[in-house]
């Protein structure tokens, strides 16, 4: 294995790294949230419901799509727009959310990273900046979770 390989698998690795990193953060936040807060809108009109139903969509429909196009693999069937009743749910569906959303990337190669995808209504992003977005959407999402909780 030549130098610049294990650079570019090292690179790859660290990106992934981050990647489960950013969603522990978001974990992290909703094990802070108490289950009397879920509904509970702050003074914008913004809830913990609705953070974590914008991140399951966001991970399902964007993300997801996004990487899906890129592997040329199939997006899942069925799937529908996320309403939680309760935090306990909403926690586990976020973790099938992005458990979904990294099997997308079990073969994924340093060269796959420069592969190019899109959809519809978006420009055309590398798969590098795609997982690179996903990465701070889930730290942006947990430090919203802290924001409407007043935790800051």
């Amino acid at each position: 294995m030549s130098d610049e390989t294990s650079v570019a698998i090292g690179d790859l690795e660290a990106l992934l790294g981050r990647l489960q990193g950013g969603h522990q953060a978001l974990v992290d936040a909703i094990a802070e949230a108490a289950p009397e807060d879920f509904e509970r809108e702050n003074e914008e009109g913004e809830s913990v419901k609705r953070i974590l139903e914008r991140t399951a969509d966001d991970v399902n429909f964007y993300y997801g799509s996004l990487v899906a196009r890129a592997v040329s693999l199939p997006q899942p069937p069925f799937m529908k727009s996320a309403e939680y009743p309760s935090l306990r749910e909403a926690m586990m569906s976020l973790q099938v959310a992005h458990r979904r959303f990294f099997n997308l990337l079990h073969d994924l190669t340093t060269e796959d990273l420069g592969r190019r995808t899109s959809l519809e209504s978006t420009a055309e992003y590398t798969l590098r900046q795609v997982l690179e977005t996903a990465v701070a959407h889930y730290r942006l999402r947990a430090g919203q979770m802290r924001d409407v909780r007043g935790d800051q």
